[in-house]
């Protein structure tokens, strides 16, 4: 318990202290619990759950390949969930990231397509602005909706999410639909390959232990960039201090002079730039052409990953590998075990929930042990005067 003589920075230490240790006990909490409950669950299939975690552990982890597999299935889920997670900061719950990199993926083939006389140097480069680009423009749309009309981004970027699907395919059948024969699967021509990723083994030598099936590219360590970037952003830019005082309170900040709408459009807008990256692994590290079949659900995915990462961009790349780590088990399970696949789904929501609940009975204990100390001091102090 805090006194009134306690000087004020051994305060400021303590209360971080207990903040960083409470983090950690919900964080620890919300494990145990979910590995409980997932284990009530195995159990009730005749299956021994120590059996079922250390097989996932084994086939995530055994062999360097594996250990890469997992990052492969992570570094989408990274920039996923910084684009939900930023958005929130700001008090706004952008559900279009699954649109927003769609669109990316259509104006990312494009740029591919039509930008092939550049060097590889360049193309790349231009791939990505353009995946980020059309994301961004895509993103505008709720933000100024938002704005102006205060219409819910909620219920606009669910309705930008099926015109973004009907774009796209409308792209692939008409401007980027392929020039050679008639194929089985709509898709665009295949792309040069100056325009495609380099792999991570390819750029460090690990070719002998990661193999070509394996489509880990130079990506995931952008994604790390990109935490590190939107942490800088958050924490050490004016901007970044704007979006967190409105996502806070919105009434304060406009009374300190913050613009709410502007602040709101421009962190939607680098929301959207990451949305953009988000499909570009699948795009431009594994196919090479944009096709009727591409990856879905990323978007989506991205909410849970937020959410587990507790929005901070320290948190979410963690988060992102733990659920690479349940994707690439689901391999393990089928094999070793009479279990279906969707007991990890169910884990992971476990385990979201867990999380969620953990951190907001934490968060409620050290606000009411603040209010005493701030209570005990404010009592303490004019007797000691």
């Amino acid at each position: 318990m805090a006194t009134a003589a306690e000087p004020p920075a051994r305060r400021t230490s303590r209360i971080r202290y207990d903040f960083l240790a409470g983090q950690l006990l919900a964080l620890g909490g919300a494990f145990a619990f979910a590995a409980a409950i997932g284990s009530i669950i195995i159990i009730a299939y005749n299956e021994n759950p120590l059996f079922v975690y250390a097989t996932v552990l084994n086939y995530s982890t055994a062999r360097v390949q594996d250990i890469a597999q997992v990052l492969e299935y992570a570094t989408p889920l990274i920039f996923s969930g910084l684009a939900v997670a930023v958005a929130f900061k700001a008090g706004l719950f952008n559900i279009g990231v699954e649109g927003q990199y769609i669109v990316g993926l259509m104006t990312a083939s494009a740029a591919a397509l039509y930008l092939d006389f550049l060097p590889a140097f360049l193309l790349v480069p231009a791939v990505l602005i353009a995946a980020m680009a059309g994301a961004m423009v895509w993103a505008s749309v709720p933000a100024v909706l938002k704005v102006r009309t205060g219409a819910h981004e909620v219920v606009t970027t669910i309705m930008m999410n099926g015109i973004a699907i009907s774009l796209v395919a409308w792209a692939i059948l008409n401007p980027l639909k392929s020039t050679g024969e008639q194929l089985v699967d709509l898709r665009t021509n295949l792309f040069p390959e100056e325009a495609l990723m380099p792999s991570f083994a390819g750029t460090f030598g690990l070719e002998s232990v990661i193999p070509i099936s394996v489509h880990l590219t130079l990506l995931f360590p952008l994604a790390l960039i990109a935490c590190a970037l939107v942490w800088f952003f958050l924490f050490r830019m004016r901007l970044g201090y704007e979006v967190r005082a409105v996502g806070s309170s919105s009434g304060s900040a406009e009374a300190g002079g913050i613009s709410i709408g502007a602040a709101q459009v421009k962190v939607f807008l680098i929301s959207g730039a990451l949305a953009g990256l988000v499909g570009l692994n699948h795009l431009i590290g594994d196919k090479g052409y944009l096709g009727s079949n591409y990856e879905t659900g990323l978007g989506f995915a991205g909410i849970a990953v937020a959410f587990l990462g507790r929005n901070h961009p320290g948190g979410i790349p963690l988060a992102a590998v733990l659920i690479g780590i349940l994707l690439r088990g689901q391999d393990g399970i089928a094999i070793s075990t009479e279990l279906p696949t969707e007991i990890l789904i169910i884990l992971q929501g476990v385990l979201i929930l867990s999380v969620v609940i953990a951190y907001e009975l934490v968060q409620r204990v050290l606000r009411r042990r603040m209010q005493q100390e701030v209570a005990v001091t404010e009592t303490t102090a004019p007797a000691e005067a």
